[in-house]
């Protein structure tokens, strides 16, 4: 039997299996104030989230890896040199600084990478991937790629069409 929420007046009706779409029933019988269209894209963004991050931590976990780990030896990968300051490793992932220097400390314990202090700043680190971590790194992104990075389902085009989206609205919002 289907429940009733406060306020409601009607059951949920049993057609109703998307969450969201739950979601914009009760906002609309409860006459709920606030923009209804953000609220939905939002709780939508972070349930798309939440099953892309399950699917690729499960696939990093087969390497040992989890994603910031991952995410560290990923922006090291890439940089031209595979060195970076601590506090830049940071600030691209959007981790807060303590994050990543635990990051750091795991993943030189693996001997993926390196510590070196900045030649001319004794307060800064730098951080290097190593050749072992630029071979597993190489093998996790292999396998997350095998699982199309957690895009399940998803065409190039849509993937595509999320990736233009999203650098619109992060580039609206600041982030570049």
């Amino acid at each position: 039997m289907a429940t009733r929420q406060r306020g409601s007046t009607a059951a949920v009706p049993d057609t109703l299996t998307d969450p969201v779409d739950w979601a914009r029933h009760y906002w609309q019988e409860q006459q709920l104030e606030g923009n209804e269209q953000y609220f939905l894209a939002m709780s939508s963004l972070f349930r798309y989230q939440r099953l892309v991050v399950d699917a690729v931590e499960a696939q990093l976990r087969t390497q040992k890896l989890n994603l910031t780990d991952y995410l560290v030896l990923m922006t090291l990968q890439l940089s031209e040199t595979g060195t970076r300051l601590i506090s830049n490793l940071a600030r691209s992932l959007m981790v807060h600084a303590t994050t990543a220097t635990l990051a750091t400390d795991r993943l030189e314990g693996r001997s993926l990478i390196r510590r070196t202090p900045h030649p001319t700043d004794r307060r800064a680190t730098c951080v290097t991937i190593t050749a072992a971590g630029r071979r597993l790194v190489h093998k996790a992104t292999a396998k997350l790629n095998e699982i199309d990075f957690g895009f399940t389902g998803a065409n190039e085009a849509n993937v595509g069409t999320l990736l233009s989206l999203l650098t619109t609205l992060r580039t609206d919002a600041g982030d570049a």
